[in-house]
């Protein structure tokens, strides 16, 4: 299926409601939901030459919709146990309600970090600091999302067995 911009802005038109609902079901955030089909149009009109949909365009769409949704539930999980680990952090040490003291947390964290394989390391880094998503990182460097994912768990527990 060639992709112009006319039958560009005709699936939009046609799909975009019903896509941004879907995926609202899945994450449960109207915001984070337009996000999600606003991506996929964009990856659609970005490889609309090399692209090779062998289904309906409408299969195609929905399917793409949900394994991003998927995926932003993944990413907002990581991001949740990050949050815990940094919460666990600074409970391990006396706080002192100092801004040195935070210095010395956060350079605890950073060695933590330094510390991990540096893949796993490398990984973490592009996704809980550079904020990238797990397909990015993938394809950045030519890695399955399944491995990135991987990786970010087994950095995450690594970090917990450290701040125990």
């Amino acid at each position: 299926m060639k992709i112009d911009k006319q039958s560009y802005q005709a699936i939009f038109q046609e799909f975009y409601n019903m896509l941004s609902n879907y995926s609202n079901t899945i994450v449960h955030n109207s915001t984070d939901a337009e996000d999600v089909v606003q991506e996929v149009f964009i990856q659609l009109w970005n490889k609309r030459d090399t692209l090779q949909i062998k289904t309906q365009i409408k299969y195609y769409l929905f399917t793409a919709v949900k394994n991003r949704s998927i995926e932003v539930l993944r990413k907002r999980k990581m991001h949740n146990k990050y949050v815990e680990l940094e919460k666990n952090v600074k409970e391990s040490v006396e706080y002192l309600g100092d801004e040195g003291e935070d210095m010395v947390l956060k350079e605890k964290l950073h060695k933590s970090i330094r510390q991990l394989p540096p893949k796993c390391q490398e990984i973490f880094v592009m996704n809980k600091m550079n904020g990238l998503t797990y397909n990015e990182i993938a394809e950045s460097l030519n890695l399955s999302s399944k491995t990135v994912e991987n990786q970010i768990a087994r950095a995450l527990k690594l970090l917990r067995l450290k701040f125990k």
